[in-house]
């Protein structure tokens, strides 16, 4: 696919999805969203792509809906924006981390915590804006927000819709890890190249599911989970490399099998 409204590349097992509209703060159009879900549909079919990156360029991350598209929304009676739902960012098997370089607001805000792991720059600009526009927790925003914050967290951050900082977001537990401005696209690519490069993709995959999947199970629920892929790893090609590799003193070559 021809991207116009966001970049993508793949090195060293990473595929980096750079959101593209930098004079408006990488904000969010329809072309926008069809070119992203089908970003990650090829770095998911990608056998050479082992982690995602989401990041923007420029100034922002995602500075949110695009006055254009709020004002398509209000025009056809809102109709549209109840269909969608970026939960299906929780299915996508590899690793998704959201390099937060720059303003994270509103659908960005949402957006960035569907990822599995956030890193923010440390003047990074985050808001869930949303009551300041007249709106509500969008897109499931209510669900993840607190499972990842807390409850009170969760309710200062949407009732006052304030700004606050990368610094502030890792303080609330929003964010991974921070780094400096100047170091931050560097260090962020060399978080990701980590995981794809020394750890099994087959265990990063079954453990995203096997934690997503406990938000909602006993833990009766997960430790039997646990024990059936744990049976499942002991016969894989990556449980062999694994010890292999440790054991001769070298670098894994993990097949993801």
């Amino acid at each position: 696919m021809n991207y116009t409204e966001i970049l993508y590349d793949v090195k060293n097992g990473v595929a980096r999805i750079t959101l593209n509209r930098p004079d408006r703060l990488n904000a969010w159009t329809r072309v926008m969203e069809e070119e992203f879900s089908s970003a990650i549909g090829a770095a998911e079919a990608d056998e050479a792509v082992r982690v995602i990156m989401v990041t923007g360029a420029g100034r922002g991350f995602c500075a949110g809906a695009d006055m254009s598209l709020l004002s398509g929304i209000i025009e056809e009676g809102g109709a549209s924006v109840l269909q969608r739902d970026y939960s299906w960012l929780l299915q996508v098997g590899k690793p998704v981390i959201a390099a937060v370089n720059g303003h994270c607001v509103g659908l960005g805000f949402v957006i960035a915590l569907y990822c599995d792991v956030r890193l923010a720059a440390d003047t990074a600009k985050f808001s869930t804006i949303f009551a300041k526009r007249g709106l509500i927790a969008e897109y499931g925003l209510a669900w993840t927000l607190p499972r990842i914050a807390s409850v009170g967290k969760a309710l200062d951050l949407l009732l006052t819709a304030r700004m606050f900082d990368g610094n502030e977001a890792a303080r609330l537990g929003l964010v991974e890890h921070v780094f400096p401005e100047a170091e931050f696209a560097m260090r962020a690519i060399a978080y990701s190249e980590d995981i794809a490069q020394n750890v099994s993709p087959r265990s990063t995959r079954v453990m995203k599911a096997q934690v997503y999947a406990a938000l909602d199970q006993p833990l009766s629920g997960a430790v039997t989970f646990a024990h059936k892929e744990m049976v499942k790893s002991l016969q894989c090609e990556d449980f062999k490399e694994g010890v292999a590799h440790f054991l001769e003193k070298r670098q894994a070559k993990f097949t993801g099998r």
